[in-house]
């Protein structure tokens, strides 16, 4: 009699054990498809941004149009304004002119171009915009990000059939440009943007 309930006891035990880690193996499944699928969706969001991001960029420089604009006053004698730090960037800073921007009819109080600025800061890609080609005395443009997590911010230009970092000539645009970001978790990425009316 001892003995029988001994036995069943033990059995009851080794149940207990085995349910035990059964359900750590499970627990720690489950834990790793949960984390798996957050990070996937993370990695999802992040590339859908990336995507945004260079989207825009391509639009905007691909529609430059060789319109001289006057910043704060300054005589219009420029087109595209580059340089490195920029407007307060801590890689590229460039500013141009950009058409496409739909007016129906005229209805709205701007015209069919726009301002546009780039500028890397605080590991942000930010680009900021204004309704006129030229900007009235005192304004400072509103940069807003359009990516993060940007350790490196750089453009070329092409000339000639080749590349160059600088593009001297500010009264004519580049026929292409090439931008190369880098962030901390896809390394260099680098985009090639046909500029319509550049120099070819």
């Amino acid at each position: 009699m001892h003995f029988s309930k001994a036995f069943t006891l033990i059995e009851v035990l080794l149940s207990i054990v085995i349910m035990a880690i059964l359900a750590q193996a499970t627990y720690q499944i489950i834990s790793g498809v949960i984390t798996a699928d957050s990070a996937i969706e993370e990695n999802s969001a992040r590339f859908v941004e990336m995507q945004k991001a260079f989207s825009v960029m391509d639009r905007d420089f691909s529609q430059a149009v060789p319109r001289q604009f006057r910043y704060s006053g300054t005589s219009a004698k420029a087109v595209i304004e580059y340089g490195e730090n920029k407007y307060q960037s801590e890689g590229a800073g460039i500013s141009f002119v950009a058409g496409g921007s739909l007016n129906p009819g005229a209805l709205l109080p701007r015209g069919e171009t726009v301002r546009i600025w780039y500028r890397l800061k605080d590991k942000e890609l930010q680009r900021a915009t204004y309704p006129f080609p030229d900007t009235v005395v005192g304004y400072e443009p509103e940069f807003e990000s359009i990516f993060n997590d940007v350790t490196s911010f750089k453009i070329s230009f092409y000339k000639s059939g080749g590349w160059v970092r600088d593009w001297q000539n500010k009264q004519v645009l580049p026929g292409g440009i090439k931008i190369e970001i880098e962030t901390e978790d896809y390394g260099k990425i680098e985009k090639t943007i046909y500029v319509i009316a550049g120099e070819h």
